[in-house]
């Protein structure tokens, strides 16, 4: 799964890249070195609106669209946990199967942190590419919008799977990467069959291009996000 993510470099993510032509992001957007869910994360997708790809910083726990009143969508948000998708289900769940069909997303990071060890004695680490570049994870995104049409929420969800040999020293679960040859077929609205078979059939090279290595505990206290929580760690054998 995806619980705790970095983005230190926000400008790292470029449009050559990521192909969006339009950015949302604040033009003073700070690096985030302990993001966690209900907060802005990065999210590149195909916007129908405005029909072009667009980058966006999107909350981070998918809120429903047919929500009824502002006040639903913080009661939903506060209640439930959507900021991870299970792929088993993600194409029946009521709260995702729309976004699953045509309202996809990369959500970009440059970092993933997780935990190894016994509980109440789990070493952070962090995961992240051996380049130091940001990386993208298979998403989805929705849009509340009220009946007085000056408020929204974009909100967003990472997809997950059951973990591979490479993760599953960190958790059960992993977040579902998706290699850059297969961002344009991901992001396509026009494609609303075949999602399984697209990441299942392109694999992320995890071995060849991520690194981990534990750091320090402060990333544990959620409202820590200063560089220091990312500073690598001597861990006793």
């Amino acid at each position: 799964m995806c619980g705790r993510a970095t983005v230190i470099n926000p400008d790292g993510i470029t449009e050559k890249l990521y192909g969006f032509t339009r950015k949302f992001a604040p033009s003073d957007w700070k690096p985030r070195y302990n993001l966690n869910p209900r907060e802005a994360i990065p999210a590149v997708y195909y916007d129908p609106f405005l029909r072009q790809r667009v980058l966006r910083p999107m909350h981070w726990n998918l809120i429903p669209s047919k929500l009824e009143s502002r006040e639903k969508v913080d009661d939903f948000d506060a209640r439930y946990s959507t900021f991870n998708a299970r792929i088993e289900t993600v194409a029946s769940a009521p709260t995702f199967r729309d976004s699953w069909s045509t309202q996809r997303c990369l959500v970009v990071v440059d970092g993933i942190i997780e935990w190894i060890g016994e509980k109440g004695r789990k070493t952070p680490h962090l995961i992240r590419r051996k380049d130091q570049a940001p990386f993208a994870m298979a998403g989805l995104w929705s849009r509340w919008r009220g009946k007085s049409g000056d408020d929204e929420v974009w909100s967003c969800t990472i997809v997950v799977k059951d973990a591979d040999d490479w993760y599953r020293r960190f958790h059960d679960r992993m977040s579902m990467l998706v290699p850059p040859e297969a961002y344009d077929r991901w992001l396509d609205p026009e494609r609303k069959n075949g999602q399984l078979d697209l990441l299942s059939n392109n694999p992320f090279p995890k071995d060849e291009v991520l690194e981990f290595f534990p750091i320090s505990r402060r990333v544990n206290n959620p409202k820590d996000d200063s560089a220091e929580c990312l500073e690598p760690a001597v861990v006793n054998s």
